[in-house]
């Protein structure tokens, strides 16, 4: 027992430095990849060009003395240029909304890029201040980089604790009269719906202790991950992560969306 608690708590560490990982699958393998170092820039979500075209299997060439980047996929070229509206593509010149810009050594450009020139599917979520790209069955999530808040402009450990408490009642719903009354305080209209539709989250489990204690895109949006041990076999400990999306809505936050990832890690010395 004791071994299984030590092995619990690597097990959360990993699961926190797995999170902060910029561009690579996080706990399943079928997980979409995801960014942490999208851009917020005048109500316009920007993405980072070579992160996003690299892992939609496009090759990626910059030129430090033009200010340029090409890239090419199959049978496309591009070039853009750094302060630039204007992108050759095939030769043929289109215009992005905005120019491509540099920003910390890193060239972004709009998000209606990958969708105007790549041809990808774009899903924006104002709400988590996150973007989904779809192309060719591959799916890549940009959130929008972290900020630093002070303490009193992030949710309290207690109320971090308190909706997940909520949470954990709205597993299962049956027994809940009024669902919409209920959780209003705790549950914007959004993940209300979710859960009324469904007759409650994805899975029925108690979760209690925090990986993180909440971190934050914008001064309005955050997460916050936690971590249950669900089975074990001799080789093997089975887990399950619950990510909950949190909002601030009139000075209060309240959890806004949650998704669940399943996976297992190796005992140690087994």
């Amino acid at each position: 027992m004791m071994m299984l608690k030590k092995f619990a708590l690597g097990l959360m560490a990993a699961a926190l430095l797995a999170v902060s990982a910029l561009s690579a699958p996080v706990f399943a393998a079928d997980r979409p990849v995801e960014l942490n170092n999208g851009k917020l820039k005048d109500n316009r979500m920007l993405i980072p060009l070579r992160d996003v075209a690299q892992n939609m299997g496009a090759a990626v060439e910059w030129n430090q003395k033009l200010q340029t980047i090409e890239i090419q996929k199959d049978d496309i070229e591009m070039l853009l240029t750094i302060n630039s509206k204007k992108v050759l593509v095939n030769q043929a010149e289109t215009e992005l909304d905005v120019p491509a810009q540099l920003i910390n050594n890193t060239t972004y450009v709009p998000l209606r890029f990958v969708s105007q020139i790549l041809g990808a599917g774009v899903d924006w979520n104002s709400y988590g201040q996150v973007a989904t790209i779809t192309l060719e069955g591959k799916q890549l999530v940009v959130y929008v980089e972290q900020v630093k808040l002070l303490a009193a402009e992030k949710a309290s450990a207690a109320r971090l604790k308190q909706l997940s408490d909520k949470l954990n009642e709205a597993a299962d719903v049956s027994s809940i009269k009024q669902i919409r009354t209920y959780f209003k305080p705790y549950f914007t209209d959004r993940l209300i719906n979710t859960i009324i539709r469904n007759k409650g989250l994805e899975f029925d489990y108690a979760f209690k202790a925090l990986v993180t204690n909440g971190s934050y895109r914008t001064k309005t949006t955050g997460s916050f991950l936690q971590s249950l041990d669900t089975s074990h076999d001799a080789w093997e400990v089975y887990y399950i992560m619950r990510d909950t999306q949190i909002i601030k809505e009139n000075g209060v936050w309240k959890a806004d969306s949650v998704s669940f990832t399943e996976g297992k890690n190796p005992i140690s010395g087994a």
